[in-house]
């Protein structure tokens, strides 16, 4: 066990969070790439940013604005008067762009929440705290998205497929798929900020959407614990997010059905936008699909880069 001081080294993957018709409630982890946050114990109290690469220098050192720095402070909020003598460093280095679609501030959250809970323990004594991490890493994660869900910080801190079924009380369910599947993941070379894609969502939806997108998740759900391909393949669709979401996105419907006619069970939005994931039975259907996503994007005048990987099992992990 380290002494107090000395860093801790965590490391968070990039995720899709929606899933389909799982919006704000389904999330997915990639394993790689991510984040890396360090942290360890210093004298002043409160938490202090010294270093963030790989950003291009666009976050902010400020704790208060920053996702990592946000979960760190949540942390050391329940550490009562120690707190109020001691305080953490962080240094961020950052794999994933922002406004990706990829999970980028919540992996930095799980990040500074994780490196933040093993520093304080390893100076206190104090035992790891499950529930303590997850809600200071959605704490921080609101900083960049405006809102409080943890559809991508669950995956990225748990690993494997995960389900949000309450905010309040905060209740994740964590599984992992029986149905072998690949996830090829395709960024194109733009920006959709999180609030941005957020407003673009209507203030109501329909009884017909919602009972549909019910039925699609639930329907998603068995598909990956059954091991059952054509259900999965009829329940990859989303009636609340997407269709709106899509605008935000040149060429989506386009790039969409070549991936599912390249061989993809469905295709969809990752988190808010703009990557798009396409499920797969397999590492080259994948592949095919995700190269004409890939092909799609350079016909609407975007360059993309194209990512295949599995449902990864693993989840924020000390480097």
């Amino acid at each position: 066990m380290s002494a107090a001081g000395d860093w801790v080294s965590v490391f968070a993957p990039a995720t899709i969070a929606n899933v389909g018709p799982g919006f704000d409630c389904f999330g997915i982890s990639l394993g790689e790439p991510g984040d890396i946050v360090r942290a360890r114990v210093v004298a002043e109290p409160g938490v202090k940013i010294t270093a963030i690469r790989g950003d291009g220098g666009a976050l902010p050192y400020e704790a208060e604005r920053n996702t990592a720095g946000q979960a760190a402070l949540a942390i050391l909020a329940g550490e009562g008067e120690w707190a109020a003598r001691h305080g953490l460093e962080l240094e961020i280095e950052k794999g994933l762009p922002a406004g990706s679609g990829l999970g980028s501030s919540a992996a930095s959250a799980v990040c500074g929440a994780v490196a933040a809970m093993l520093a304080v323990g390893h100076a206190t004594g104090s035992v790891y705290n499950r529930d303590r991490v997850l809600f200071a890493a959605v704490d921080g994660e609101a900083v960049a998205s405006g809102a409080w869900h943890a559809d991508n910080v669950a995956p990225a801190l748990f690993g494997g497929f995960t389900i949000v079924q309450s905010l309040d009380p905060l209740n994740v369910v964590r599984l992992e798929p029986l149905l072998p599947c690949r996830v090829a993941v395709v960024t194109p070379d733009f920006v959709v900020e999180t609030k941005r894609a957020r407003e673009a969502l209507p203030k109501s939806v329909s009884m017909r959407d919602a009972v549909a997108n019910c039925a699609n998740a639930a329907s998603l759900v068995a598909a990956l614990l059954t091991a059952n391909g054509p259900l999965l393949r009829a329940a990859l669709a989303d009636r609340l997010a997407e269709p709106h979401r899509a605008k935000l996105i040149p060429g989506f419907a386009e790039a969409k059905r070549a991936a599912i006619a390249a061989g993809a069970y469905g295709c969809s939005i990752g988190g808010s936008g703009p990557t798009l994931f396409a499920l797969a039975p397999d590492e080259d259907d994948a592949e095919r699909a995700g190269e004409a996503i890939v092909a799609t994007f350079a016909r609407h005048g975007l360059t993309s880069r194209l990512l295949v990987c599995e449902i990864s099992p693993l989840g924020a992990r000390r480097i």
